[in-house]
């Protein structure tokens, strides 16, 4: 494949100026069911930065494992399948304490769903999801810097890698990729945040709508995108979730009923876990983790301070509005059938509040 200079991200960098203000401007909202959701109208591409580029690339949730080929669990190792069912219980645990924070409440009665698990999966909780932006400029920052214990730092060496989704070529591309908004959490919010959800085993290269982008690392291309977002501040603010996923990966412990509850789930798909193999995955998910009570992590001494805000609670907690609403999330068909992807039956006009 062709491999470009770095400096070609700099001309893509100008081709996207504006892209935030016209982006928070263009939330399309529809309506399902008792709830509704919205999509940020005003995109058309989403990107995945990456230092270097790896084949396959699959979800989180998979990565680092004995087994290269995990889409028949049970055909994996023990220990192989003890991860990936702890994995699957850590992000439980992180939707669960997501339900002690104020958004999750906010949500609820602005009638709108929180796709807690791919808030857990931009939070660094390994997942079946992969993170996207819609804005380059992130990408180009994760494309460009690398993390160390001291912090980002720029690569001046090898070869990045930025994937590119045409959301237009799809004739339904929220069949596979999703917003994390429009709450305005601040990770999510301040990375433009997407995700897209793969089968176990399915390589991101080769999925709807994807084509990357191959370029040789040059420091000084480097050092403009960490200037771009405060040398990667700007992308993690601080944020007690961000401290809620950081204990759930550190603590070496695992709720012990949402670790049963994650095995159950895996032992009752045809693709899963055995029935006689569950008790010999649970002894090797607990050689990884020590399997205790209950214990809630973000607790009333992290949430008040937010809550005591009013800055916080003006950006955070306001109603959500979008500028207009479909009546519902279908393909709306050709006159001979084809569907041809997303339209509006929306009354058009104002800005509408929730609910």
């Amino acid at each position: 494949m062709h491999v470009v200079p770095a400096s070609v991200l700099l001309d893509m960098s100008r081709d996207h100026s504006g892209h935030r203000e016209r982006r928070d401007n263009s939330w399309y909202g529809y309506s399902e069911g008792n709830t509704w959701g919205a999509f940020p109208f005003a995109v058309s591409y989403l990107y995945r930065g990456q230092t270097a580029h790896h084949f396959p690339l699959l979800p989180s949730i998979v990565r680092g494992l004995d087994t290269s080929d995990i889409a028949q669990l049970w055909r994996g190792t023990v220990r192989d399948q003890a991860k990936i069912v702890l994995r699957l219980a850590q992000s439980w645990w992180f939707a669960k304490e997501l339900t002690h924070h104020p958004i999750s409440a906010h949500a609820k009665d602005q009638q709108l769903p929180l796709n807690a698990l791919g808030l857990a999966q931009h939070y660094g909780i390994p997942t079946g999801y992969l993170d996207l932006t819609d804005d380059f400029n992130v990408s180009a920052f994760f494309a460009t810097c690398r993390p160390t214990a001291h912090g980002w730092e720029p690569m001046d060496s090898g070869t990045g890698v930025i994937y590119r989704v045409g959301l237009r070529t799809l004739d339904n591309p929220f069949d596979y990729y999703a917003p994390l908004g429009p709450q305005r959490l601040p990770r999510p919010t301040e990375q433009c945040a997407w995700v897209a959800e793969l089968p176990l085993c399915h390589s991101f290269d080769g999925w709807p709508g994807v084509s990357k982008l191959q370029f040789h690392h040059d420091r000084r291309i480097a050092e403009h995108f960490m200037a771009m977002f405060e040398g990667g501040e700007q992308l993690f603010p601080a944020d007690p979730l961000a401290d809620v996923a950081d204990e759930i990966l550190a603590c070496r412990e695992l709720p012990v009923d949402i670790a049963d509850a994650a095995l159950e789930s895996f032992a009752s798909d045809a693709h899963g876990v055995r029935m006689d193999q569950v008790e010999s995955v649970r002894r090797a998910i607990a050689e990884l983790v020590t399997l205790t009570g209950y214990r809630r992590l973000l607790n009333a001494e992290q949430i008040s301070p937010l809550l005591e805000d009013p800055q916080w609670r003006s950006r955070m907690l306001a109603d959500v509005t979008v500028n207009w609403r479909a009546v519902r999330l279908v393909p709306i068909a050709k006159d001979e059938g084809e569907p041809v992807g997303i339209e509006s039956h929306a009354s058009i006009g104002g800005r509408h509040p929730a609910g």
